[in-house]
């Protein structure tokens, strides 16, 4: 099914750029004790680029969560409802996440934006607010799977992590 591969190579580059950012962060880390340890000096904006890497890692992880339905959910409607009814709250609780996540990407948005005002720099010249993009963009990652797997049950598609 077509979605569902669009899901899933969202899903793998979503791991490659996990994979980078951890190898990042590690590389940064060393560095620093390499400079500290070995040179007596500090790389001053690794504090600030770590904080926006594990912002990254903390977001493009929720996506991916997302595309597996391993994300936080709560079933209890599908636990006391019938079958019958149930199947069909499943449908209502996609909806209102869909809905949920559209405002939370339209925020992130109005956030990059005073951001911008701020002019504030990451590293040199390179602005902050570029390493913020994630916020709104984690979030409409997040949308994309959830629409995705509304219109994978909506033709019948198997969506891993039902809880049937």
């Amino acid at each position: 099914m077509v979605l569902q591969r669009i899901n899933t190579l969202l899903s793998k580059i979503e791991t490659a750029l996990l994979c980078l950012i951890i190898v990042l962060m590690i590389g940064l880390a060393l560095l620093e004790i390499v400079l500290r340890y070995g040179f007596g000096i500090s790389l001053l904006w690794k504090t600030v680029m770590l904080q926006n890497l594990t912002l990254w890692l903390c977001f493009l992880g929720a996506a991916l969560a997302t595309a597996d339905k391993r994300h936080i959910s709560i079933d209890v409607l599908n636990r006391i409802l019938p079958e019958k009814i149930s199947h069909y709250s499943r449908y209502l609780i996609d909806i209102l996440s869909i809905i949920v996540v559209s405002v939370l990407v339209y925020y992130g948005f109005v956030f990059l934006i005073e951001e911008q005002k701020l002019q504030a720099t990451l590293i040199g010249t390179v602005p902050l607010w570029l390493a913020k993009t994630i916020i709104p963009l984690g979030f409409v990652l997040i949308d994309i799977h959830l629409l995705l797997q509304f219109g994978i049950r909506l033709t019948g598609g198997d969506i891993r992590g039902d809880v049937d």
